[in-house]
C-alpha cells in the first residue's frame, strides 16, 4: 500500500544554513558564552554589576572609630601626657637640687682654701656678693653687669682690723672657677657668715658659716616648696624649715 511521504524535518544544522545561505554561521548560545568569559567581561560584570554592598566593601574595608573609642583614646592619651609631664618635672627639679649641691661642695673647698692662706674666713656679705673665692677682696658680678644689686653689706667683725691688706697679700685664689649669679630657681646666693646662729623665719641656726639659696632681690624666684622638702631630706637645708630658702651649711663653728 503506498502512502505519501510524510513531511521531513530538517535538522539544525539545516535550518542554519537557511538562515544563512552563506554558511558563516555560529551557536548564539555558544558565542555568549564565550564572551561572557572572557577575563575582562568577567572583571568589567564584578565591578560594575554587583551588588551595591560588595561594590562597597570591594574599595574600602574601613569602618572608621566610634565616638566612644574615640573618647577612650583621648583619654589614655591624656593619662600619658600627664605621667610624662609629672616626670619631666620631677627630673628637673632633682637636677636643680644636685646643682645647689655642688655650689654647696665647691664652697665649702674655697671656704677651707680661703682660710689656710688668710687665718681667718672671708666677711658677711650681701646675696648676689662674691665674699672673695673668685677675687681677693669683695664684689658683685651683678653690679658690674650693670645691674641693681643691694650693696656689698660687708661685716667682717670676726676679722683683724687691717684685713684687707692681709687679703690683698695673701691671697692665692681663685678658689673656685666662678661666683654664680643665679640659683637654679634664678634667685640668688647669699653668703652668710653667722658666728653666733641666727635665726631665719622662726627656725633656728647654731653658729656656722652658710651659703643662702635665696630669692632674688625683690625675694621672688625662691625655692619651690616641693624642691625644698627634696633639700632637706638630701641634708642641703640647715634651717630643717620650709620657708622659701635653704641655708646650705659651709663650716660649722664651735
Amino acid at each position: 500500500m503506498w502512502r505519501e511521504p510524510s513531511p521531513r524535518i530538517a535538522t539544525t544544522n539545516e535550518m542554519k544554513r537557511r538562515q544563512c545561505p552563506s554558511g558563516n554561521y555560529s551557536s548564539p548560545t555558544s558565542s555568549a558564552l564565550k564572551e561572557k568569559n572572557r577575563p575582562d567581561t568577567i572583571f568589567f560584570d564584578t565591578i560594575f554589576f554587583m551588588p551595591t554592598r560588595q561594590k562597597s566593601n570591594f574599595f574600602s574595608t574601613s569602618t572608621g572609630f566610634t565616638l566612644m573609642e574615640l573618647l577612650v583614646v583621648i583619654a589614655i592619651i591624656s593619662l600619658l601626657a600627664g605621667i610624662i609631664l609629672s616626670s619631666l618635672r620631677a627630673a628637673r627639679e632633682a637636677a636643680n637640687i644636685a646643682v645647689a649641691g655642688e655650689q654647696q661642695r665647691r664652697m665649702s673647698v674655697a671656704i677651707e682654701l680661703y682660710f689656710d692662706d688668710m687665718g681667718f674666713y672671708p666677711p658677711d656679705v650681701n646675696r648676689g656678693w662674691d665674699p672673695g673665692f673668685t677675687r681677693a677682696l669683695p664684689w658683685s658680678p651683678d653690679e658690674e653687669a650693670g645691674e641693681s644689686t643691694w650693696g656689698a653689706g660687708i661685716n667682717c667683725s670676726h676679722c683683724p682690723s687691717n684685713w684687707q691688706n692681709i687679703v690683698q697679700a695673701r691671697w692665692k685664689g681663685p678658689y673656685m672657677p666662678t661666683w654664680p649669679r643665679f640659683t637654679p630657681w634664678k634667685g640668688k646666693y647669699d653668703y652668710n657668715y653667722w658666728g653666733d646662729g641666727a635665726d631665719r623665719y622662726g627656725c633656728a641656726l647654731p653658729p656656722g658659716i652658710y651659703v643662702g639659696v635665696q630669692g632674688d632681690y625683690n625675694n621672688k624666684n625662691i625655692i619651690p616648696e616641693l624642691s625644698e622638702e627634696k633639700m632637706i631630706e638630701k641634708g642641703f637645708d640647715a634651717e630643717q624649715c620650709i620657708n622659701g630658702e635653704s641655708q646650705m651649711l659651709l663650716w660649722l663653728l664651735e
